[in-house]
Order: structure tokens, then C-alpha cells, then sequence
């Protein structure tokens, strides 16, 4: 017999969050893809994203928020610094690394 504690582990999403998903989830694979075109086009491909993204995430960090909770703005800026990883495709190239070595 299922535990009925496992039966409403379902997230109840409207369907503005899920349009607001699906537009976060298209923009982020459409600069992901610009990101990477622009980075092949560059005479050190490498050099040019980790330049990139220490630019932007140096960006992320001097920001000037609204006010707001410190540890809202720490969720903010780090989620800010999780989609600028996957753009600049930080985890692929921390893979890379760690295939070679």
C-alpha cells in the first residue's frame, strides 16, 4: 500500500509560471547558443568565455539591487550566477578540464 504522504509530492504550477518557465528556458538556450557561436568565432575560444564570464559575474556582484533581505539578494545574485555558468557554458568547460587531468 502507498504511503500517502508520497501522493501530493506534485508541485501545483499556474499557467503563468509555466509560460514564465518556458520563456526563461527559451531565452537562456537562445543566449547559450549565441554564446557559444560568438566563442567558437574567437582565436582562443577558452580564453574568450572565461574572460566572459569573470566580466559578468563580477557584474552580478556589484549590482545595485532594490533593497531587499540580505539573504534574498545572496538567492538572487547566486541564482543570477547559476544561469550565467549554464550560458557561458562554465560547467562544460569545468567537465573538460576534469576529463583531461
Amino acid at each position: 500500500m502507498r504511503s500517502m504522504k508520497h501522493q501530493d509530492t506534485r508541485s501545483f504550477i499556474t499557467d503563468d509560471q509555466a509560460e514564465h518557465m518556458g520563456a526563461d528556458m527559451a531565452m537562456q538556450f537562445t543566449l547559450m547558443t549565441l554564446f557559444q557561436l560568438l566563442s567558437e568565432m574567437a582565436d582562443d575560444p577558452r580564453g574568450f568565455r572565461t574572460d566572459v564570464h569573470k566580466e559578468l559575474t563580477d557584474l552580478v556582484a556589484t549590482y545595485r539591487l532594490p533593497p531587499m533581505p540580505e539573504d534574498t539578494e545572496r538567492k538572487v545574485r547566486a541564482a543570477a550566477g547559476k544561469i550565467l555558468d549554464g550560458i557561458t557554458m562554465r560547467s562544460f568547460e569545468q567537465n573538460r578540464v576534469r576529463k583531461v587531468s
